[in-house]
């Protein structure tokens, strides 16, 4: 039959293995944004292994993620420029004619 929360919470072994998790996580993070940083990462790019996979690490506490902007997906979008100034409309024979 499996504990219950609170009996978890009491168990000594349980909480001392829930406590090295977390710190063995913890320094599993830290390395990893130290070698990112180490390879030239910057703290707002998006956190990157040497194959260039994308690193996201969760609080274990409540699973949501960390707030550190190297943990944010960072994306460039293209805008298609078209020209609209004076100089460009004069290239352009933009009157309909009959033939």
């Amino acid at each position: 039959m499996p504990y219950t929360e609170q009996e978890l919470l009491a168990n000594e072994h349980y909480t001392a293995l829930k406590a090295r998790d977390e710190d063995v996580y913890n320094a599993n993070i830290n390395n990893v944004v130290k070698a990112f940083s180490d390879r030239g990462g910057e703290y707002w790019d998006s956190l990157r292994d040497s194959a260039n996979v994308i690193q996201l690490y969760e609080k274990i506490s409540d699973g949501t993620s960390h707030e550190d902007p190297n943990q944010i997906l960072h994306v460039e979008l293209y805008k298609r420029r078209y020209r609209t100034k004076v100089e460009a409309k004069d290239i352009f024979d933009r009157d309909f004619k009959e033939f």
